[in-house]
């Protein structure tokens, strides 16, 4: 039989996406995708190109290495699951895709819709039958912008250019396209003319209006004790320096809450830290710009006179259920926009007042005193390494090629205010809750910037979350290495401290009995290297810390990865498999 040369719709889907910046597909093939395979097969034979294909043994791994990716380019890539268990597979790198407002386009298969007789990709599999979910999309669908089933091949150009439009338009998140089998298989169209793509752009944001951005002005340099509260401003790169240019010419402090991004350097005399509420109840100005959650109300609240402004892509949370922050001005903006009209306001002399900025800045300097440093001198000296120490030698690692990849949710203010990294673009957190992000992050992080030295800080719960055998074996295949370095207190940290805020002296305390000493005893790093030939290290004395992450660092430099897998004071004693646990 002759092979068909005739171009398939999954062939022309690769040449259109490379054509709309798509550099990258993460996959995790399966019985939906032989026209795929056949069409990565042709484009390799005939050097058309295409997104290059990293084939990943595990989802997590997949849309976590394109979040890592586009977090540094600002460019959505192309991740293709299987059918619908595929789709589960993806798990909490969904949540993270979104709530981190991060594009990517999910690409799934459905089960074929015809059997005998039909066309090319009818049934020939009894795996045909059991994976037909008739509404597979709302697997997903809450997560996403835009979801849609490509139904016939004259509408991929345009299925394809309006998944990126949406999902590039601020606030940007993923998008989900399925088809059947049938449909990959038909044959397609020709590309359009390149020209087609400037009628494709993503929906512009804008600015403040004049009236606005002078009214907030005003009210900045009349406060006393003006703050700003950011978590993702730092994703325009260009906005950090223009806040430092604001931050000096007026005099306002910022605190980063739970921060996806560098937002303000953490070397900067009018940072005021990582803590959420702090200073919420002192300010008489909130500035709250491109966050979440600023404050926690059970714990605190602002001052009844304080002036609150919210400015977001997305102010009102639309993805969230319960959600309310008050403010007396709410704007759907581009904080990047908003910035250059303040800041131009700010450099006009004549509008600034030189009392006025020293004074606020005097009250900064007076903030910054009263808060205790991150790492104690002196005391007595606990027998594991404490995460500030940790912290603290992984903080002589670091240089100007850095990039780090945060993910330990219990050490969410610790670990950045120690490093206090300074360089828009050297720390990115998910931005979610779906734990198991950074290891495989750092895979599409070091494919974005292969200059960088890439490196992940993990608690070791989200290291398992991860699927380690997955992330590794990637990383060596596609010759990605970066350091990971695990903050391994051998369990969970985090569902500890929510019930101690609960029960602060309930049973599970007198006993020390909380169920979270998962991985506890296990040689975490080994998995690293059993699956991806990763130089393994354990790190138990803090006389060695510091020789064993240089070690590491030097092997990661030589293209390999390393990780160091360094046990720090515990969350728990128990032992879990006790029959009385």
């Amino acid at each position: 039989m002759q092979p068909n040369t005739t171009a398939t719709v999954a062939q022309r889907l690769l040449e259109i996406s490379a054509g709309l910046g798509v550099d990258y597909l993460f996959t995790n093939l399966g019985s939906d995708h032989p026209a795929f395979i056949e069409a990565f097969a042709r484009m390799q034979q005939s050097g058309g190109a295409a997104p290059r294909v990293i084939v990943c043994p595990h989802e997590m791994t997949a849309l976590s290495a394109a979040h890592g990716y586009a977090m540094i380019t600002r460019r959505p890539q192309m991740v293709l699951v299987h059918v619908d268990v595929g789709t589960q597979n993806l798990g909490g790198s969904v949540h993270n895709a979104a709530r981190g407002r991060v594009p990517a386009i999910i690409l799934a298969g459905l089960s074929p819709v015809t059997e005998r007789g039909g066309p090319a990709g009818a049934r020939n599999e009894f795996i045909h039958y059991i994976q037909d979910a008739p509404r597979q999309p709302e697997i997903v669908a809450q997560y996403m912008k835009w979801s849609y089933e490509l139904r016939a091949p004259e509408s991929l150009e345009a299925v394809l250019r309006r998944a990126v439009q949406i999902s590039t338009t601020s606030p940007e998140g993923p998008v989900y396209i399925t088809g059947a089998r049938e449909i990959w298989e038909a044959a397609a169209p020709a590309v359009k003319e390149a020209g087609e793509a400037e009628h494709w752009p993503p929906a512009a944001t804008a600015g403040l209006t004049t009236e606005a951005a002078a009214e907030l002005y005003q009210w900045l340099i009349q406060a006393r004790r003006p703050i700003v509260i950011t978590s993702y401003l730092g994703r325009q790169r260009r906005a950090v320096d223009l806040l430092v240019q604001l931050s000096e010419r007026i005099g306002i402090g910022v605190c980063e809450a739970s921060p996806a991004y560098l937002n303000f350097p953490g070397s900067h005399p009018h940072h005021l830290g990582y803590r959420r509420n702090s200073f919420v109840d002192e300010a008489d100005l909130i500035l709250m710009l491109d966050l979440d959650v600023p404050w926690i109300p059970a714990k605190i609240q602002p001052a009844r006179e304080a002036v609150l402004v919210h400015i977001d892509v997305d102010p009102l949370k639309t993805g969230l259920g319960l959600w309310h922050f008050p403010a007396r001005r709410v704007y759907q903006a581009d904080t990047l926009a908003v910035l250059e009209q303040l800041t131009a306001m700010a450099h006009d002399a004549a509008a600034s007042s030189t009392a006025g900025r020293d004074a606020r800045c005097d009250w900064i300097a007076s903030k910054k005193r009263e808060r205790a440093p991150a790492v104690q001198p002196g005391g007595a000296v606990s027998p594991a390494i404490s995460p500030e120490e940790l912290t603290e030698a992984v903080r002589e690692l670091i240089t100007e090629r850095s990039v780090v990849l945060f993910e330990a949710p219990t050490c969410t203010e610790l670990i950045p205010s120690i490093l206090r990294l300074s360089r828009p673009g050297a720390y990115y957190n998910s931005g979610g809750a779906g734990l198991g992000w950074g290891i495989n992050a750092a895979i599409g992080a070091k494919l974005a910037d292969p200059a960088s030295e890439v490196v992940a800080l993990v608690g070791d719960g989200c290291y398992l979350f991860g699927v380690p055998s997955s992330a590794y074996w990637a990383a060596k295949t596609y010759r990605t290495p970066f350091l990971t370095v695990i903050y391994n207190n051998g369990g969970w940290q985090a569902p500890k401290f929510s019930t101690l805020l609960l029960h602060p002296e309930g049973a599970a305390k007198q006993n020390d009995t909380f169920w979270v000493t998962i991985g506890a005893g296990a040689r975490l790093a080994d998995v690293a290297a059993a699956a991806g030939a990763a130089a393994a290290f354990q790190a138990n004395s803090r006389e060695t810390l510091k020789a064993t992450l240089r070690e590491a660092l030097e092997i990661v430099r030589s293209g390999r990865c390393a990780v160091v897998d360094a046990a720090i004071t515990p969350a728990s004693t128990q032992k879990l498999g006790d029959p009385r646990s």
